[in-house]
């Protein structure tokens, strides 16, 4: 039977049965009745409807009893169960018996007994058990709940993990309480007499208990504690408190308790504007350094990016700390220095701007007078525009920096280039040539007392010029498609050498590759420019095939025709040829990929750098193996490297994916910074391990090894472990070597927030 009361437009009740249940019915309802029960409803916003398998109305009060699966629907509310009694006069229901009942937001309750007015925004429960949108449960023995102002939850069980609680499936901890209170005005949960049970062992009983809750995004009050056991610092407890100061900036304050060492806090303060966002860490303590037993520390580490003007994006970091060791020491971070940095970049159409500036701060107590390096400024302009002709470009470039105290060097420079470069199509080939103008003006002030550099004033000009050739060929078949494409450049720097005077500080880290290796200036950098003539030649094959799959290739070589070798980076002395360049690609139509690149000595064929990397899967499960070699002459580092990566991933129905990742370091001779590590992931759970190798008076040892277990939460999602196990030896001054383990439990919606809630806080 389907009862429909209260429609604004249609003043009638509808029965809906058999005709001989219909007219056994109008026995029992004379239209009178009819009338008056369908005006007792017509005030509602929202109409009520009835599903019911059996409907008896009483004449003297009007009041409405429905039995056998009953549904009453107002609106988004639903409610359900063996039977429910309606009174008119007092609008209201009883229900009984297997009660649901859903409202509007979601919220499911379950109950033996519930009252509710016909608006359904006052509840009244017993043996209550509501699941909310969220995932939270409440259980309790009376409910009262009175939508969008509170509930009332007497004897109450609260657990915000996601499990079959119905069902009596055991959360991972849950808060039991003589009364629980619900401000949905104010988004409060309190408990009153509670105790805690993490995995049903309690850990804590209290008075009573007040948390946010789940429609709460940010809430001042204190955060989740950690506590850190030291071989220095004795017991280190950390408690933070975070504050809400508007809808777009908040505060964080973490007090730190070193037993032996103490008091230090970190300030967090964050603050969003239009186009501006603020981020600034203040370290502060008073703890014992290598002059005192107790002296008063701080350091500073803010961000600021903004977007001003006509689209200049600027950022700023500015970090620095009063004391030069202590933030490594109370682990505010591991960083060695601090650089403070300003740049100012824009760009529009073919123009580009940059502005820098930074200043470096070391944190060792040993080198500071070669690693506080002071950029001030650095400016760079580049604009692109069409040549005469139709494929044809033009390039200028106009750079200014000043550099103090850069490993020991001092020095100015302004540099301006303009570069023409085309591409020709040929009846064979494609044809094309570059050349560029490079005028230079360097102030070198200081250098180190070891350098070939000369001090003064230098100015110069570099004219360069290349010309190249490249023959695209397809060659195409019923199973394949290739392409091949020889290519050649010649290419010629003049000018004078100056590579001995003036100190090479922004190509270093220059390395001979597939993607430098026909560029008219490979070095990509403006302090080292080596005069002379060279042919770069290379060939690349690319392949589509139906067995085979993707695979390309390359393989490059350079003849140096005039000049000198270029000392230190790649090619040696003597020899005309640089390296050989090779790489290979293979991507069957299966689950196999391989990837390789390398360098072979021209001389003796030997394999002076390698990196390769091959991806296999097994079904659900994917193996992946990295290695990279790199041989002990290049970039003078003294020490060949060589390393080994395994990742192994698996599916596990119900659990979550398990993975391994191990680092083997195979070099001979460890020196810092090599690292062995290994990580695994099972389902929730994850356990990483690594170690770090250096020499003390030529013995390899180990540096520094740490361990950290994290557990988030699993299914249920309501709780997570973090474990960080740290053995360092190493020492710096008042650094001293020490055995720590950190534990930090994160409870849901108990003093702890999320990386996601940080960062959304200039969404609002």
């Amino acid at each position: 039977m389907a009862v429909v009361i209260g429609s604004p437009t249609v003043k009638k009740v509808y029965i809906r049965r058999t005709l001989q249940f219909t007219g056994f019915l109008r026995l029992f309802l004379p239209v009178p009745l009819l009338v008056a029960l369908s005006s007792a409803a017509i005030g509602l916003e929202n109409p009520i409807g009835f599903v019911a398998d059996n409907v008896v109305v009483k004449q003297n009060d009007g009041s409405l009893f429905a039995t056998g699966n009953v549904e009453l629907k107002q609106g988004k509310n639903t409610l359900r169960a063996d039977e429910v009694t309606y009174y008119r006069g007092q609008n209201k229901a009883i229900a009984r018996g297997d009660v649901i009942h859903r409202d509007a937001a979601g919220t499911v309750t379950r109950a033996n007994v519930m009252e509710l007015d016909t608006e359904f925004s006052h509840i009244l429960a017993e043996t209550i058990i509501s699941k909310f949108t969220n995932g939270a449960w409440m259980a309790a023995d009376n409910g009262d709940r009175v939508t969008g102002d509170k509930g009332i939850f007497e004897n109450s069980r609260f657990t915000p993990c996601n499990c079959d609680f119905i069902n009596g499936e055991q959360p991972m901890w849950d808060i039991k309480a003589s009364r629980t209170v619900r401000n949905e005005k104010t988004q409060t949960i309190t408990h009153y007499n509670m105790r805690m049970d993490v995995m049903n062992v309690p850990v804590g009983y209290l008075p009573f208990l007040s948390h946010p809750d789940w429609t709460v995004r940010r809430r001042s009050g204190f955060l989740t504690p950690s506590f850190r056991f030291s071989t220095d610092l004795g017991f280190a407890p950390a408690v933070p408190y975070y504050h809400v100061i508007d809808q777009t900036s908040d505060l964080e304050i973490t007090a730190h308790k070193y037993q032996h060492r103490g008091l230090g806090l970190k300030s967090t303060y964050r603050k969003y504007w239009d186009n501006t966002t603020l981020n600034a860490n203040i370290f502060t303590g008073n703890v014992e350094t290598y002059k005192k037993t107790r002296e008063l520390v701080g350091a500073v580490d803010a961000q600021l990016s903004s977007t001003v003007g006509n689209g200049w994006n600027i950022n700023t970091q500015l970090r620095r700390a009063s004391q030069d060791t202590f933030m490594r020491r109370y682990r505010f971070g591991d960083d060695t220095s601090m650089n403070s940095t300003f740049s100012a970049t824009r760009k529009i159409g073919s123009r580009y701007y940059e502005v820098k500036a930074s200043d470096r701060q070391s944190m060792l107590s040993s080198g500071k007078d070669i690693n506080e390096q002071t950029i001030l400024p650095y400016v760079f302009y580049e604009k692109t525009s069409k040549g005469w002709r139709q494929n044809q470009r033009f390039r200028r470039e106009i750079s200014i920096l000043h550099l103090d105290n850069d490993e020991g060097y001092d020095l100015a420079r302004w540099n301006s280039t303009l570069t023409i470069s085309e591409e020709i199509k040929m009846p064979l080939g494609i044809a094309s040539y570059e050349g560029n103008v490079s005028a230079n003006h360097y102030s070198l002030h200081n250098k180190p007392d070891d350098a070939t550099s000369s001090l003064g004033d230098y100015t110069f000009a570099t004219p360069s010029l290349a010309i190249g050739w490249r023959i695209p060929t397809a060659l195409v078949s019923k199973s394949s498609t290739s392409t091949l494409e020889p290519q050649a450049k010649f290419i010629y720097v003049g000018g004078r050498d100056y590579t001995n005077i003036i100190p090479n500080r922004d190509s270093g880290d220059y390395r001979l590759d597939e993607a430098n290796l026909f560029l008219l200036n490979r070095y990509q950098g403006y302090d080292y420019i080596l005069p002379g003539a060279r042919v770069d030649i290379g060939l690349s094959a690319l392949m589509n095939d139906d067995l085979f799959g993707k695979v390309s290739s390359f393989l490059g070589v350079s003849r140096r025709l005039s000049g000198k070798a270029s000392t230190g980076l790649i090619e040696t002395t003597s020899d005309k040829y640089s390296d050989f360049i090779a790489s290979l690609r293979l991507n069957p139509p299966n689950s196999f990929s391989l990837n390789w690149s390398g360098r072979f000595s021209s001389d003796k064929s030997a394999l002076k750098e390698s990196s390769t990397s091959i991806t296999q899967s097994f079904g659900a499960s994917s193996v992946h193996i990295s290695h990279q070699q790199l041989e002990g002459s290049y970039f003078g580092i003294g020490h060949d490297r060589e390393q080994l990566q395994l990742n192994y991933s698996h599916p596990l129905t119900g659990v979550g994916p398990i993975s391994l990742s191990q680092t083997w370091d195979l070099a001979q001779n460890k020196q810092n910074p090599t690292v062995s590590s290994a990580n695994l992931t099972w389902g929730s759970w994850q356990y990483s391990v690594s170690q770090e190798w250096g020499q003390v008076n030529g013995k390899t040892m180990g540096k520094k090894r740490s361990s950290t277990i994290t557990w988030n939460g699993g299914k249920q999602d309501c709780l997570q472990l973090l474990i960080d196990i740290i053995d360092d030896p190493s020492r710096d001054r008042d650094v001293k070597g020490e055995q720590s383990i950190n534990i930090r439990l994160n409870f849901k919606h108990l003093g702890s927030f999320s990386q996601s809630q940080i960062s959304s806080l200039s969404s609002n």
